[in-house]
Protein backbone atom coordinates (compact mmCIF):
# COMPACT_ATOMS: atom_id res chain seq x y z
CA UNK A 1 0.00 0.00 0.00
CA UNK A 2 2.88 3.14 0.92
CA UNK A 3 4.28 2.18 -2.76
CA UNK A 4 0.77 2.65 -4.38
CA UNK A 5 0.21 6.02 -2.08
CA UNK A 6 3.70 7.22 -2.77
CA UNK A 7 3.46 6.71 -6.68
CA UNK A 8 0.01 8.44 -6.10
CA UNK A 9 1.85 11.44 -4.71
CA UNK A 10 4.46 11.21 -7.36
CA UNK A 11 2.13 11.67 -10.71
CA UNK A 12 -0.47 13.93 -8.22
CA UNK A 13 1.18 16.02 -5.48
CA UNK A 14 -1.01 17.79 -3.48
CA UNK A 15 1.29 20.86 -3.82
CA UNK A 16 2.74 21.30 -7.54
CA UNK A 17 4.70 24.19 -7.27
CA UNK A 18 6.80 25.41 -3.83
CA UNK A 19 7.76 28.62 -3.44
CA UNK A 20 11.16 29.98 -1.76
CA UNK A 21 13.07 32.89 -1.91
CA UNK A 22 17.27 32.33 -2.48
CA UNK A 23 19.18 33.15 0.61
CA UNK A 24 22.28 34.35 -1.43
CA UNK A 25 23.58 34.64 -4.75
CA UNK A 26 23.84 31.29 -6.28
CA UNK A 27 25.26 29.64 -9.17
CA UNK A 28 23.38 26.93 -11.21
CA UNK A 29 24.54 25.14 -14.27
CA UNK A 30 26.63 28.42 -15.37
CA UNK A 31 23.22 31.05 -14.42
CA UNK A 32 23.73 33.31 -11.51
CA UNK A 33 20.20 33.24 -9.54
CA UNK A 34 20.42 36.87 -7.32
CA UNK A 35 19.72 36.72 -3.57
CA UNK A 36 16.05 37.29 -2.56
CA UNK A 37 14.73 35.98 -6.40
CA UNK A 38 11.72 34.24 -5.33
CA UNK A 39 11.99 30.89 -6.69
CA UNK A 40 9.65 27.86 -7.84
CA UNK A 41 9.77 23.76 -6.94
CA UNK A 42 7.92 22.42 -10.15
CA UNK A 43 7.11 18.97 -8.05
CA UNK A 44 4.70 18.58 -10.74
CA UNK A 45 7.53 18.51 -13.64
CA UNK A 46 10.51 17.14 -10.97
CA UNK A 47 8.01 13.73 -10.47
CA UNK A 48 8.02 13.06 -14.34
CA UNK A 49 11.97 13.34 -14.60
CA UNK A 50 12.76 10.43 -17.38
CA UNK A 51 15.78 9.97 -15.70
CA UNK A 52 14.51 9.37 -12.42
CA UNK A 53 11.41 7.75 -13.16
CA UNK A 54 11.33 6.23 -16.57
CA UNK A 55 8.01 5.96 -18.19
CA UNK A 56 6.82 8.95 -15.76
CA UNK A 57 3.18 8.52 -17.52
CA UNK A 58 2.88 5.28 -16.31
CA UNK A 59 1.33 4.23 -12.84
CA UNK A 60 4.15 2.34 -11.89
CA UNK A 61 3.96 1.51 -7.58
CA UNK A 62 6.74 -0.68 -7.89
CA UNK A 63 9.24 2.45 -8.51
CA UNK A 64 9.13 2.27 -4.50
CA UNK A 65 9.74 -0.65 -3.78
CA UNK A 66 12.71 -1.12 -0.83
CA UNK A 67 14.99 -2.44 -4.17
CA UNK A 68 13.95 0.77 -6.60
CA UNK A 69 13.83 3.24 -3.99
CA UNK A 70 17.53 3.32 -3.42
CA UNK A 71 17.52 4.47 -6.95
CA UNK A 72 15.27 7.99 -6.30
CA UNK A 73 17.75 10.81 -5.31
CA UNK A 74 17.19 12.28 -1.87
CA UNK A 75 15.16 15.06 -3.16
CA UNK A 76 13.74 13.78 -6.39
CA UNK A 77 10.49 12.70 -4.56
CA UNK A 78 9.14 15.71 -2.56
CA UNK A 79 5.38 15.75 -2.75
CA UNK A 80 5.46 17.12 1.00
CA UNK A 81 8.63 19.65 -0.03
CA UNK A 82 11.23 18.62 0.73
CA UNK A 83 14.84 19.63 3.99
CA UNK A 84 14.19 22.37 6.81
CA UNK A 85 10.86 23.26 5.64
CA UNK A 86 9.47 19.98 4.16
CA UNK A 87 5.58 19.87 5.53
CA UNK A 88 5.58 19.17 9.65
CA UNK A 89 2.70 16.54 8.87
CA UNK A 90 3.32 14.69 5.80
CA UNK A 91 4.42 11.62 8.29
CA UNK A 92 0.51 12.07 9.75
CA UNK A 93 -0.84 12.47 6.76
CA UNK A 94 0.88 9.33 5.01
CA UNK A 95 -0.78 7.05 7.86
CA UNK A 96 -4.10 8.59 7.65
CA UNK A 97 -4.58 8.48 3.84
CA UNK A 98 -3.43 5.05 4.24
CA UNK A 99 -5.61 3.61 7.08
CA UNK A 100 -8.70 5.62 5.29
CA UNK A 101 -7.74 4.12 1.99
CA UNK A 102 -7.70 0.44 3.75
CA UNK A 103 -10.45 0.88 4.95
CA UNK A 104 -12.58 1.56 2.37
CA UNK A 105 -10.82 -0.96 -0.05
CA UNK A 106 -11.86 -4.01 2.66
CA UNK A 107 -15.49 -2.68 2.89
CA UNK A 108 -16.16 -1.60 0.01
CA UNK A 109 -15.74 -1.70 -3.82
CA UNK A 110 -15.48 1.41 -5.90
CA UNK A 111 -15.81 1.92 -9.24
CA UNK A 112 -14.92 5.29 -11.53
CA UNK A 113 -18.43 6.75 -13.26
CA UNK A 114 -16.49 9.14 -15.05
CA UNK A 115 -12.42 10.07 -17.14
CA UNK A 116 -10.94 13.21 -15.75
CA UNK A 117 -8.18 15.19 -15.97
CA UNK A 118 -6.17 17.13 -13.75
CA UNK A 119 -6.18 20.72 -14.05
CA UNK A 120 -2.89 22.54 -12.53
CA UNK A 121 -3.55 25.67 -10.48
CA UNK A 122 -2.38 26.70 -6.67
CA UNK A 123 -3.18 23.05 -5.94
CA UNK A 124 -4.00 19.80 -8.57
CA UNK A 125 -7.62 19.57 -8.93
CA UNK A 126 -9.95 17.89 -11.48
CA UNK A 127 -11.43 19.33 -14.37
CA UNK A 128 -15.32 18.11 -13.40
CA UNK A 129 -16.37 16.34 -10.24
CA UNK A 130 -14.81 12.76 -9.33
CA UNK A 131 -18.13 10.79 -10.11
CA UNK A 132 -17.70 7.07 -8.24
CA UNK A 133 -20.61 4.42 -7.37
CA UNK A 134 -18.96 2.79 -3.84
CA UNK A 135 -20.85 -0.55 -2.37
CA UNK A 136 -20.45 -2.33 0.41
CA UNK A 137 -18.65 -5.74 0.27
CA UNK A 138 -20.28 -8.94 0.87
CA UNK A 139 -18.86 -9.99 4.50
CA UNK A 140 -16.92 -13.21 2.38
CA UNK A 141 -15.50 -10.66 -0.12
CA UNK A 142 -13.31 -8.83 2.37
Amino acid sequence: MDCVLKECGRIYPAVPAIGRNVLEDTKICGFTVPKDTTSFILTYVLHRDEEVFPDPEKFDPDRFSPENRVNIPEFAYIPFSGGARNCIGYKFAEMEIGTIICYILRNFTVESLNKVMPVSGISLHTSEPIRIKIRPRAAHES
